[in-house]
């Protein structure tokens, strides 16, 4: 798929919806599921990850029209075994407002004493005022924006999935845990905003990375399978990201060890050596629901990259050393 750099200022124009690839978003993606049940096939979620030598921090904020579900934790690196996680499930999508646009407006929930609320002025917003446990974690956390890997992409149900993915993006600020002050200077960022017509069935597996590498650049990775991949198993989301641009990159397939908690998943390009990686899980924040109709089943392991990847200019980068997450996901929603 081409990658353009232009993109349309609306996912939608009076001759149809203009898919395609682009390196800046589209600041409209005006998406809505046709028929009276449409508020709930619209799928929509925020993920947003920040890291440091020190701090792994995760949020997610999904409308699922029928249900909302927010979710953060708070990882230290020195005991990455150790995770503190909040999670709320609120039916019908109670005290969760989604923005219109990963670039537009501001996502905002509000929960009991809880609060959450990202938003974009020229780079994302995220104050946060959450229960984790005995502790509450607030503050303040900022990332600037870069190029990014957008995508309006054609469904195989005939609807349409936008994303906004970007990684390895500058970020900061500051969080408090009870009494203690977590310091986010100098941190690297990740976005994933998604609003998607999604099939009844979904299924993928998904990686991100984000952090400083040996030689000094600032990086980023987004890698798919099974999603928004064409009739070869090329995922059009795939990207690379060094101090601000963008590289797209090519199929890659995950071996998912029969053990995904603990033992190691290997990532690698098909047919060429993009993409030579190995994931060692440090933990994992997972969830396993079944109501019946709506199923949710999914596996979340952070950890540490291990590997090499070889942007379209030929040049190598080793992300030994960098932390982050992969994914093997399946909803039924």
């Amino acid at each position: 798929m081409e990658f353009l750099d232009t993109p349309p200022p609306a996912a939608r124009s009076n001759s149809g919806w203009n898919f395609g690839r682009y390196r800046r978003p589209i600041p409209d993606p005006a998406i809505a599921a046709p028929g009276p049940f449409g508020r709930y096939r619209l799928k929509e979620w925020h993920y947003s990850s920040f890291v440091t030598a020190d701090w792994f921090f995760a949020f997610a904020a999904i409308q699922l029209g029928y249900s909302a579900k927010v979710f953060a934790y708070l990882v230290d690196r020195k005991n990455p075994s150790v995770s503190h996680e909040y999670s709320v499930l609120a039916p019908l999508g109670k005290g969760l407002s989604f923005a219109p646009s990963s670039v537009r407006g501001e996502t905002l929930w509000t929960h009991d004493s809880d609060s959450l609320r990202a938003c974009y002025r020229e780079g994302w917003i995220v104050d946060l005022d959450l229960s984790f446990g005995r502790n509450r974690l607030r503050g303040s956390l900022r990332m600037d924006d870069a190029d990014a890997l957008a995508l309006l992409f054609l469904l195989p149900n005939g609807q349409p999935a936008y994303t906004h993915k970007g990684a390895g993006f500058r970020a900061g600020g500051e969080l408090k845990f009870g009494n203690q002050t977590l310091l986010f200077d100098g941190a690297t960022g990740t976005i994933d905003w998604t609003r998607s017509v999604a099939l009844r069935k979904t299924r993928w597996q998904w990686c991100s990375l984000a952090g400083v590498t040996a030689a000094g650049d600032r990086v980023g990775l987004n890698l798919s399978a099974q999603v928004y991949a064409d009739a070869t198993g090329d995922s059009a989301e795939n990207g690379f990201w060094c101090n601000g641009r963008v590289y797209t990159l090519g199929k890659v397939d995950f071996s998912i060890p029969p053990d995904p908690r603990r033992e190691p998943w290997v990532i690698r390009s098909s047919g060429s050596d993009e993409v030579r990686l190995e994931f060692t899980p440090a933990g994992t924040r997972e969830e396993h629901l079944n109501l019946g109709i709506v199923k949710s089943d999914f596996i979340q392991p952070y950890g540490t990259f291990r590997g090499t990847v070889r942007i379209p200019d030929g040049a190598l980068h080793d992300v030994s050393g960098l932390f982050g997450v992969v994914e093997k996901h399946l909803s039924i929603w």
